[in-house]
C-alpha cells in the first residue's frame, strides 16, 4: 500500500505545477507582456524603415488556451521628415486577430511566424507627392538587431475586410473606396528590400471592391461596377464584372432627349465584364497611369439616342475625335491592344417631326484597337481594326486610323459582304419616308479621308433588282405609301441594278464639307450617303465618278 508521504508529495508537486501555469497564465494576460509585444514590433518598424514611419498599437488581448491576441487598434504612420515627399502610406486597422500563435515564439524568437491574421475595419491610405524622395531620407541598409530583436516576419495568410481604401494623386484628385477585401498569401519581411524584384512582400495577393460607383465631371453620368477582383504578385489581373455607365437622371433614353435643350447625343454603356492583364499597379497610384499591355471587352453594349425634333445644336464638337478624347482624360494611358468580344452600338433617332424612331445597330463587334497613348512619349494615334455585323445580318469588316495632330485627321476603310437592302428600313422608312420594297447589295466598299473641315471618299456600290417606296405619314401617325411618286421614281430616276458587269459607274469620289455642330461618324455617314445617291442616279454635285 502506498504511504502517505508519497501522496503529500504528489499532491504538493500537482498543486506547484498548476500554480505555475496559473501564473503562467496570468503572466501571458498581464500588461507586461502585451507592452513587450508592443516594443517588439514598434522598435522592428523603425529600425527596418529607418525612421521613417512609427507604429502604434492599442490594446492587445491575450487568450494562451486558444493561442490568439486580440489587438483593438494598430495606426502606422510616416514621420514628420518624409512628409510631402515621395509617395507615403498610413493605415488605421481596427480588430486585428492573430490565429494559432505560440505566445513563447511570439515573446523570444527573432524570425516571429505566424500562421493567419483576420482583420476586420479600418483605413488605408495612400498619398502620392509631386516630388520623389530625396537620398538623406531612404533607406541605405537595414541595421544590426540585438540577439533577441526582432528581425522579421513571416505570416501565411491575412485576411481584411470592411477597409477603406483612399488614394490622393500628386494632382490633389482623391479616389476613396469603401468596404474593400484584402487577402495576403505568404507575407515575408525580407521582400521589403528596395531592391528586390517583387513589387509586394507577398507570394500572392486577392483584391476585391464592391459596389464601386462614381460620379462623372459634368455631373450627368454615373459610372459603377458590381465587383473589382485584381489577383496576383509580380504580374497582376485585373477583372471588373458588370460597369455600367447610365445617366443619372434614371429616365429612358428618349425621355431624357425629349428634355434636353438642344438636339445632343444620351447614351448608356453596359460591359458585363472587363479583364485588364498584367496591370502595372506601382504606375497607376505613383504616375496615375494605366499601363498594361492588353486590355480585354467582353459584350460591351453601347446604347445612343438623339432627338431631331430638339432645336438643332450650335456647339461645335471639333476636336472630339476619339483620339483627341482620349488626350482628355485625367489619367495617362499605355495600352498596346484593346480587345472587343461580342460588343454591339445600337442607335435610336426620332425624326423631325418627333412621330417615329429610326434604329440602326451594329451586332456582333469584334477586334482590336490600339495603340491607346496618353501621357508618353508618342501620343494622339489610334487604331481599329473591327468586324461586325450591320442590323445583325450583313458582314462587315472596317479599320480606323487617326494620326497625331491637331486638325482632326482621320482614315476609314470599310467593306460590307452581300445582303438584303431590305433590312435598312428600320432606319430608313422613319427618318427618310423611303422603304425598300426589294434589292440586294453584292459589294459595298468605301475609304475616306477627313479632318475638321470634311471628307474625301471613294464608294463603290454593286447592287440589283433595286424597287423602293415613297411614304407619306398620316394624320394617324401612321405611313402609307405614294404609288404614283413611287412609280416614277422606279421608272425613271432610280437605277434598279448596277452591277459590276454593268456599263454604268458603281464607283464615285465624293466630297462632303464637315458640319461643325455634327460629330465626325455624321460626316461619314453623309460621304457614305452621297456615294449611294450617286450609284443610285441620283447625281450629286459633289460626286463625280472614279
Amino acid at each position: 500500500m502506498l504511504g502517505l508521504r508519497p501522496i503529500i508529495t504528489l499532491l504538493i508537486i500537482l498543486f506547484l505545477v498548476l500554480l505555475g501555469i496559473g501564473a503562467f497564465r496570468y503572466w501571458i494576460k498581464s500588461r507586461d507582456v502585451a507592452e513587450t509585444i508592443k516594443d517588439r514590433i514598434s522598435t522592428w518598424v523603425q529600425e527596418e524603415t529607418s525612421g521613417q514611419y512609427a507604429i502604434r498599437i492599442g490594446d492587445i488581448h491575450i487568450d494562451p488556451e486558444k493561442q490568439s491576441i486580440l489587438v483593438s487598434e494598430i495606426i502606422f504612420q510616416p514621420a514628420d521628415k518624409i512628409k510631402g515627399a515621395g509617395t507615403v502610406y498610413k493605415f488605421n486597422l481596427q480588430n486585428l486577430l492573430i490565429n494559432q500563435v505560440t505566445l513563447s515564439s511570439f515573446l523570444e524568437s527573432s524570425l516571429l511566424e505566424l500562421s493567419n491574421i483576420t482583420i476586420a475595419g479600418g483605413e488605408f491610405e495612400i498619398i502620392r507627392y509631386a516630388d520623389k524622395y530625396d537620398d538623406t531620407t531612404s533607406i541605405k541598409g537595414k541595421k544590426q538587431f540585438s540577439q533577441k530583436g526582432l528581425r522579421g516576419i513571416k505570416i501565411d495568410s491575412i485576411q481584411l475586410s470592411q477597409l477603406d481604401l483612399i488614394y490622393q494623386a500628386s494632382n490633389k484628385a482623391i479616389t476613396k473606396l469603401e468596404s474593400v477585401h484584402l487577402d495576403l498569401y505568404g507575407f515575408h519581411t525580407d521582400s521589403l528590400n528596395t531592391s528586390s524584384t517583387n513589387p509586394l512582400p507577398v507570394s500572392s495577393f486577392r483584391l476585391a471592391i464592391e459596389n464601386l460607383k462614381t460620379e462623372l465631371s459634368d455631373k450627368e453620368y454615373e459610372l459603377k461596377a458590381e465587383k473589382f477582383i485584381l489577383n496576383g504578385a509580380q504580374h497582376f489581373q485585373a477583372i471588373v464584372k458588370k460597369i455600367e455607365l447610365i445617366p443619372i437622371a434614371g429616365s429612358s433614353l428618349e425621355a431624357i432627349a425629349a428634355q434636353t435643350p438642344v438636339q445632343m447625343d444620351v447614351y448608356q454603356l453596359s460591359i458585363p465584364e472587363i479583364v485588364i492583364d498584367s496591370l502595372d499597379y506601382r504606375s497607376f497610384l505613383e504616375d496615375s497611369m494605366i499601363r498594361t499591355p492588353m486590355i480585354l471587352l467582353n459584350e460591351p453594349s453601347l446604347t445612343i439616342f438623339n432627338d431631331r425634333s430638339r432645336p438643332p445644336s450650335t456647339k461645335s464638337k471639333i476636336g472630339k475625335n476619339p483620339h483627341q478624347l482620349i488626350q482628355q482624360l485625367i489619367f495617362g494611358l499605355e495600352v498596346p491592344v484593346l480587345q472587343v468580344k461580342n460588343g454591339s452600338i445600337t442607335y435610336f433617332e426620332k425624326n423631325k417631326e418627333g412621330t417615329d424612331i429610326g434604329k440602326l445597330r451594329f451586332g456582333s463587334i469584334s477586334g482590336n484597337a490600339g495603340p491607346i497613348l496618353k501621357g508618353v512619349e508618342t501620343k494622339g494615334s489610334l487604331q481599329l481594326d473591327l468586324e461586325a455585323k450591320l442590323m445583325d445580318q450583313a458582314p462587315m469588316k472596317a479599320h480606323f486610323y487617326f494620326p497625331p495632330g491637331a486638325n482632326g485627321q482621320f482614315t476609314v476603310q470599310a467593306s460590307i459582304q452581300s445582303f438584303q437592302l431590305e433590312a435598312l428600313n428600320p432606319v430608313i422608312e422613319p427618318l427618310a419616308r423611303v422603304a425598300i420594297r426589294s434589292g440586294k447589295s453584292n459589294l459595298l466598299n468605301f475609304s475616306i479621308q477627313g479632318s475638321d473641315q470634311g471628307a474625301n471618299g471613294k464608294i463603290r456600290f454593286s447592287y440589283q433588282d433595286l424597287k423602293i417606296d415613297l411614304l407619306k405619314e398620316k394624320e394617324t401617325g401612321t405611313t402609307t405609301k405614294r404609288p404614283v411618286l413611287s412609280l416614277l421614281v422606279n421608272q425613271l430616276l432610280l437605277r434598279t441594278h448596277n452591277r459590276m458587269d454593268d456599263r454604268k459607274a458603281h464607283e464615285f469620289l465624293v466630297r462632303q464639307d464637315r458640319d461643325p455642330t455634327k460629330s465626325f461618324f455624321n460626316l461619314i455617314w453623309k460621304t457614305i450617303f452621297e456615294g449611294l445617291k450617286s450609284s443610285a442616279g441620283i447625281r450629286s454635285k459633289d460626286s463625280k465618278p472614279a
